[in-house]
């Protein structure tokens, strides 16, 4: 599964866009976050790894932003295992093992929608950074 950022206009919001993707191409697609009103809005999704050409190329036909959302990164020389970003985990994508380390799930990390863990380490051992995949990048603009 790849996660994409679907930024939708005041126009597009009115409709069924994502109902109509999904109808049309038949592909699954998992609604993590959203934050959208009669404005627009945005809403971060799972989609399958196979279907990311098609999910990103019918979302920006109909005139919708698609990007790849920053997800984090963990330097484990800076970080001192605080803690200090777990409790601030709203999906609990990151985790204290029983050694006492932290643990990054990059799975359930809704990335740059939320980033709380970035400003609450004290040590600044966490960043965000780019999804590795370049695959939308490359070939779906």
């Amino acid at each position: 599964m790849v996660k994409i950022l679907i930024k939708l206009s005041e126009e597009l919001v009115a409709k069924p866009t994502t109902a109509e993707i999904i109808l049309e191409h038949k592909v699954p697609i998992n609604i993590i976050t959203a934050h959208v009103t009669s404005k627009g809005g945005d809403y971060l999704v799972d989609i399958p790894d196979e279907s990311l050409e098609t999910v990103v190329t019918a979302f920006r036909k109909k005139g919708a932003m698609v990007t790849l959302p920053k997800l984090i990164e963990i330097d484990k020389d800076k970080c001192f295992n605080c803690g200090a970003c777990v409790s601030i985990c709203p999906v609990e994508a990151i985790t204290v093992a029983e050694d006492k380390s932290v643990n990054f799930d990059q799975e359930k990390c809704v990335g740059s929608t939320c980033s709380a863990c970035v400003e609450a380490c004290p040590a600044r051992a966490i960043k965000s950074v780019k999804q590795n995949n370049h695959e939308l990048e490359n070939n779906t603009h």
